[in-house]
């Protein structure tokens, strides 16, 4: 008898290839880097005398929020992700989560981090977090199928965790945090436009409407890249003036 058969036998009810799934669809690569920029609003705020404990609540709401937002977006998108190379194997597309259940872990999963964020944190923190949630699966993801701005309206969206960390440090919203939103946002530019233009004809079978499909030559993406670049490179000197 091998270890899996004797796992087996002691948690019969426990799918472990299952919460595998679940957690595939929190894509913990993307989590990984808003928590990592949460974190940099967090401890950035001049004065700020916020501990430990408040920061991992902010990290356990953030994380919440953002596996919600994650598996909505998967949800949304299971149709076009069935024909795309890059996402077919996902667990929605291969059929191994089906839409309700990857439906009600996204809805309950974002009930528990937004009101984590409320009860531990403050109402501020917690509405950013909805306001982050509701614009990628709002805005950001049904536009993605009717316009090349959802690229512009994705920045906005994956620039307001460091917010949420400055809100939850500080307990109010400040000028001074306009700089972080603004790396940050500046940052998802280039980062988008190289990933549109590398994966373009996937985008083009998943039916996205993307900068590099208007671009056969490349040009118009790298001039982006490069305002935006410049852009960062700005807002990266403007933080510490």
């Amino acid at each position: 008898m091998n270890d899996k058969t004797i796992v087996a036998n002691i948690y019969p009810s426990l799918n472990f290839s299952k919460i595998r799934d679940y957690i595939t669809l929190t894509k913990p690569r993307l989590l990984s880097s808003v928590l990592f920029s949460t974190v940099l609003g967090y401890i950035l705020p001049v004065g700020s005398s916020a501990g430990v404990l408040p920061l991992l609540y902010l990290l356990l709401g953030t994380a919440m929020i953002g596996s919600g937002a994650n598996t909505l977006n998967q949800w949304q998108e299971q149709i076009p992700d069935s024909k795309m190379r890059r996402t077919k194997n996902r667990p929605l597309p291969t059929g191994k989560l089906s839409g309700n259940e990857a439906l009600a872990f996204g809805i309950i999963i974002s009930v528990a981090g937004f009101t984590t964020l409320w009860l531990s944190l403050n109402i501020l923190t917690a509405a950013l977090g909805l306001l982050t949630l509701f614009s990628y699966i709002l805005i950001y993801t049904p536009l993605k199928q009717k316009s090349v701005s959802n690229t512009w309206f994705g920045g906005i969206t994956g620039a307001l965790p460091p917010v949420m960390g400055w809100t939850a440090a500080r307990g109010t919203l400040d000028w001074e945090v306009l700089p972080i939103f603004a790396l940050l946002y500046f940052w998802q530019l280039p980062h988008f436009f190289a990933i549109a233009w590398m994966y373009r004809d996937d985008y083009r079978r998943g039916g996205f409407k993307m900068l590099s499909l208007e671009d056969p030559t490349g040009k118009k993406t790298s001039v982006q890249m490069l305002f935006y670049g410049g852009l960062l490179f700005i807002s990266s000197i403007a933080i510490f003036i």
